[in-house]
């Protein structure tokens, strides 16, 4: 039967139905996958620590110390490959590992395994260089037993590290005794003489790690400052364009591979909705099955 419509009614008929096709497209927008357009992009340090995440599974010291310690989030489907991080935070111990929980919980969702090394910085006692990297140095024999000992012995394995950390991990990749698939540098410091010349609050901590100034300590700098011949494994650097606090001129590291990320900013690889996350995951799970 067809409905007949008087001639006043159809106007407000009309309007029904291009109100429902409006609710119809919102709908459809507001449950399609977000674009990576759509991401954000050089997000702030405080949305960083703000994000959702799980404390560690478990945590084990490595050395004498309460700071020497690795916390372990396992995979929460199946293991495709194990991250052991380095945090960053200018090597001062105002900035722990905490941080970076939230990038750690969402890996584990995606099937990357992380051993977060926490370790002695600037203001602990024995922190500094050189006893900074001696912690992480230490820790990479108690990562493998613990790798061995949870069967991820055959999982790819990866060393990475955000900032400072990123310089950490970079060191300790020049004498780690076992399989690394790749090593990663986020916005890694990779000349520490040349970054400790710079005004930002980072860079003028840099001395402070040191105890001096590189034209005083030309020995301990060019101790510092990683050299890609002494690693095994390929060398990753990836970086933002768009980075206030590590300049893109600290990816240039003879012999690695350099990523930008367009925009990204310093903390944009620890937020798990930005397209740079997406490029570490990338990386992280390349050749994955």
């Amino acid at each position: 039967m067809r409905i007949k419509y008087r001639a006043e009614e159809k106007p407000f008929m009309i309007r029904i139905i291009s109100l429902l096709t409006a609710l119809v497209v919102l709908q459809a927008c507001q449950t399609s996958p977000q674009r990576s357009a759509d991401k954000p992009k050089n997000v702030p340090y405080g949305e960083v620590i703000s994000q959702r995440y799980q404390i560690a599974a478990s945590n084990i010291t490595y050395a004498e110390t309460n700071l020497q310690r690795i916390y372990y989030w396992p995979a929460q489907v199946k293991t495709q490959s194990v991250l052991v991080f380095t945090h960053g935070g200018c090597w001062l111990n105002a900035y722990d590992y905490t941080h970076a929980r939230g990038l750690f919980t969402a890996l584990a969702k995606q099937g990357v395994a992380t051993f977060a090394i926490e370790y002695r910085r600037t203001g602990d006692a024995g922190g500094g260089w050189p006893g900074t990297l001696t912690d992480i140095q230490q820790a990479l024999p108690a990562v493998k037993q613990w790798l061995d000992e949870k069967a991820l012995g055959d999982v790819p394995v990866y060393l990475a590290g955000h900032s400072a950390g990123g310089h950490l991990a970079l060191l300790a990749a020049q004498s780690v005794t076992f399989p690394v698939e790749k090593v990663i540098g986020l916005a890694a410091i990779t000349d520490p003489a040349t970054y400790a010349k710079g005004a930002n609050s980072c860079q003028t901590a840099t001395p402070q790690f040191f105890n001096g100034m590189p034209d005083k300590l030309v020995e301990a700098y060019a101790a510092a400052t990683p050299d890609v011949a002494s690693i095994e494994a390929p060398v990753i650097l990836l970086q933002g364009n768009a980075d206030a606090i590590v300049p893109v001129t600290q990816s240039q590291l003879a012999g690695s591979k350099v990523i930008i990320s367009e925009g990204a900013g310093h903390f944009d690889w620890l937020h798990s909705q930005t397209p740079a996350y997406q490029l570490l995951l990338d990386q992280l799970l390349e050749g994955a099955e």
